[in-house]
């Protein structure tokens, strides 16, 4: 597969994923305050990627490193442009080898394969990722419980 590349809204910094996602990559959408909140909208819309297959091509970001919290499996730092603001990834002390990428940098496509923590989603919200969408891999959380097994994995 081929290289993707993205930036963030100023073009200050520019990122590579090896390889580009692979072909049973499915987008994560995270319900949860925290990404909601700073992704500045209902949701956020990430994919998990190997951190070796990760790249950043230029510039230097700004970290936020989340307090932790009850519940919180280990510390999650969040990077973003220092100018531009726009969010770019996430890595966490839980997932050492993985890099959870913000996907409007890289365009937005690739179809969701899973939801978490639907329960904060508003009432008005229908859910974007159907029964047929999910596939073995990943665990479904829903305000902290283990709800099912859905899919993404990790790309070599």
């Amino acid at each position: 597969m081929a290289n993707i590349e993205g930036s963030c809204h100023c073009g200050t910094i520019k990122l590579r994923i090896l390889g580009g996602f692979g072909e049973n990559t499915r987008a994560i959408v995270c319900h949860c305050s925290v990404c909601a909140t700073l992704a500045g909208s209902l949701f956020a819309y990430v994919a998990q990627v190997s951190r070796v297959n990760f790249q950043v091509l230029q510039g230097t970001t700004k970290a936020y490193k989340q307090p932790k919290s009850e519940g919180m499996s280990g510390q999650i730092t969040r990077h973003f442009c220092g100018d531009c603001g726009t969010p770019l990834w996430a890595e966490s002390e839980a997932m050492p080898d993985g890099i959870s990428v913000k996907l409007a940098p890289f365009g937005n496509k690739l179809p969701p394969g899973a939801e978490i923590f639907w329960k904060n989603a508003h009432k008005w919200q229908k859910p974007m990722v159907v029964s047929e969408a999910v596939f073995d891999g990943m665990l479904i959380w829903e305000g902290g419980y283990q709800v099912g097994a859905v899919a993404t994995s990790l790309m070599d």
